[in-house]
């Protein structure tokens, strides 16, 4: 027995086209099943919740301790698309210190000179996923994560100290 006949039909009983329709809308199926599975993070289903976080900025002249006011808007400038990750609630600005290492091979923190330290709790809106603090559902948050940040009037680098949600 041949494969295909000689009127086209693999086995005799189906024709070739036949088969390649029934390919294409199993094809059309799965994709449609996997359009609409969402994963969690990325789901419009999932509600955003209220995110606290604070920045921990060190040693930044006092123009720029001026500049951050309780009540703007936080950004990161490499990462424009998420727009605001929060907006200020409260600044503590602290003396500002830096560690510093003596002649004698020890290290300890001395004082800042024209500089202070500012503690920003920032209030935003995202998804808490598996553990992970997610803003404006693209931008990834951490403990420990260094980055530059920015308000209307200031830029400087700052330090997540504390998150909850």
């Amino acid at each position: 027995m041949k494969f295909i006949d000689r009127n086209g039909r693999v086995f005799g009983k189906i024709s070739v086209i036949d088969l390649l329709v029934v390919a294409v809308v199993l094809v059309m199926a799965l994709a449609l099943y996997v359009k609409t599975n969402h994963n969690e993070i990325t789901s419009t289903t999932t509600s955003n919740v209220p995110i606290t976080y604070q920045l921990l900025v060190r040693g930044v002249r006092t123009y720029v301790a001026d500049a951050v006011q309780v009540g703007d808007s936080v950004y990161d400038p490499d990462r424009s698309s998420g727009g605001s990750l929060g907006k200020i609630v409260d600044v503590e600005v602290q003396p500002g210190a830096k560690l510093a290492e003596f002649n004698d091979g020890t290290v300890d923190t001395v004082p800042v000179e024209d500089g202070v330290d500012l503690l920003l709790t920032v209030e935003g809106s995202g998804i808490i996923s598996q553990g992970r603090y997610i803003l404006n559902r693209v931008y990834d948050l951490g403990i420990n994560s260094s980055r530059t940040y920015c308000t209307m009037y200031a830029q400087f680098t700052a330090t997540v100290v504390d998150i909850s949600g």
